[in-house]
């Protein structure tokens, strides 16, 4: 068995913050599509995949050789982490169907489809790793041994989900602006697991028998055959302060009341929360375990039951429908609080950025996720046709990671693990994003308007064979 599991990329940092792709940066900040350097983002397709643990590792060798040696890798190319008391993994997945993201004046909107996938394992304790290293019945170095695992996490979910956004500027006064927005999700459900173990007290006396002195635990297992429409509901809240290059109390970005002329931030500060809410399955299959003094008979003869994997213990359980969590059918999203800080560095091309994201942890009456914490760092470039972006981020605050991202026209690639594709640390996780979209610059009227100002001027100097483009 293995921690390590292949899925999304975390938070893509390289291109979540660029004023010319709403359609990315309302995942972290609803209401940052307001202002944006372009009037409709229609994304067409993206994906991403992002891989996390502390366990399991590749070991000399980059993850390009890693692709290109694929078929003769063997054990002895990955190494287990023996420095740790506990031990993690987390992966995330990402689908984005046909979206877009409207942003004209003191009004923006948008509509998301997609689908994503998390999963998270937190709090495995050493002993327990070196049992997924060497195996239970093999590993004799650790029998006879009382352990005592406690509070351990296991959840994992499959959704796809309708997003709308609203976000609105409420308040322009000189050189200062203030805007608001909210994200309402729509949540189909297509399968979760979860598993809270807050106790379990058990002695591996040989490759036959498990004496267990004590388990209590809450487990649940849900696959739907079709996509359940009645999963839930999420919605993300963020206020944005932009401090601008010059008075804004009259500007009406993306609108043809200015003509399309943009007013340039100095800096903007946004503060959000995002992902509140749970996916909902129907039926679910719930085990409640608190029961003691059991010996489990031959364990390395169990046969898990394919439909059903938490059953193991079901015969020894008097109420199995008894336990801590009481909304089983519900497992809570990865809800995270974030800090965004973007600084216009020159010419309203190239930012800085610093952005905070910080996870709620999940009640021991619930099942749930809680989303990697991380603060980054991202100097990008930004243009019509090109982003550039370098991400320095520290994953769970200490993890460093060095990502990059390049938007030519339409087509986004990016990874927050740029060293880990490069070069040949140990590795201990991967991602990749990317995503196709088309962004329409101007407003038609706006346009029309540019052409008629232009064209007059042309008039009135003798010659009308040149046009002057509305800048942004």
């Amino acid at each position: 068995m293995c921690i390590c599991n292949y899925s999304v990329g975390q938070n893509a940092f390289g291109a979540l913050h660029s004023n010319y792709t709403p359609t990315n940066s309302l995942y972290v900040n609803p209401s940052s599509i307001l202002d944006a350097k372009v009037w409709l983002d229609i994304n067409i397709v993206g994906v991403g995949t992002y891989i996390n643990n502390d366990l399991v590792h590749l070991q000399n060798q980059s993850l390009i050789s890693a692709i290109k040696n694929r078929e003769s890798l063997g054990d002895s190319d990955f190494d287990f982490n023996h420095g740790r008391k506990k031990y993690h993994a987390y992966n995330r997945t990402f689908v984005t169907a046909p979206s877009v993201v409207w942003s004209q004046g003191d009004h923006a909107a948008a509509l998301s489809l997609g689908g994503r996938s998390y999963t998270g394992v937190r709090g495995v304790p050493d002993f327990a790793a070196q049992f997924i290293e060497y195996g239970v019945p093999a590993y004799t170095a650790q029998h006879d041994i009382n352990y005592v695992a406690n509070n351990v996490r296991l959840a994992s979910i499959s959704f796809a989900e309708v997003k709308l956004t609203y976000a609105y500027t409420f308040l322009k006064k000189r050189d200062h602006m203030l805007m608001a927005g909210a994200t309402f999700s729509k949540f189909f459900s297509v399968a979760g697991a979860g598993a809270n173990v807050y106790d379990f007290d058990f002695i591996v006396d040989n490759d036959s028998i498990i004496d267990i002195g004590n388990i209590e635990s809450d487990a649940v297992y849900a696959w739907n055959k079709t996509i359940y429409a009645k999963g839930g509901w999420g919605m993300d809240f963020g206020i944005t302060y932009q401090k601008m290059l010059r008075d804004a109390s009259s500007y009406y970005p993306n609108s043809p009341k200015m003509g399309c002329t943009k007013i340039p931030y100095k800096y903007k500060l946004g503060l959000s929360i995002v992902d509140i809410g749970n996916v909902k399955f129907d039926p679910v299959l719930y085990q409640g375990y608190d029961f003691n003094t059991y010996s489990w008979q031959d364990y390395t003869q169990e046969e898990i039951n394919e439909n059903n994997p938490a059953d193991l213990f079901t015969p020894q359980e008097s109420d199995i429908l008894d336990g801590r969590v009481k909304n089983p059918n519900k497992i809570r999203l990865p809800t995270f609080v974030s800090a965004q800080f973007d600084y216009n560095l020159w010419a309203s091309r190239v930012y800085v950025n610093a952005t905070i994201i910080q996870g709620f942890g999940i009640a021991n009456n619930k099942f749930g996720l809680r989303h990697a914490n991380s603060i980054s760092v991202t100097p990008r470039y930004e243009s019509y046709w090109l982003d550039f972006a370098l991400p320095f981020s520290l994953y769970e605050y200490k993890h460093p990671q060095l990502g990059a991202s390049l938007r030519v026209g339409p087509l986004t690639i990016g990874t927050d693990k740029l060293i880990n594709w490069l070069f040949k640390p140990n590795v201990y996780g991967a991602d990749f994003y990317l995503s196709l979209k088309v962004p329409i610059r101007y407003h038609p009227a706006c346009k029309d308007r540019q052409r008629e100002q232009s064209g007059g001027r042309n008039r009135r100097r003798g010659r009308d064979n040149s046009t002057t483009k509305c800048t942004i």
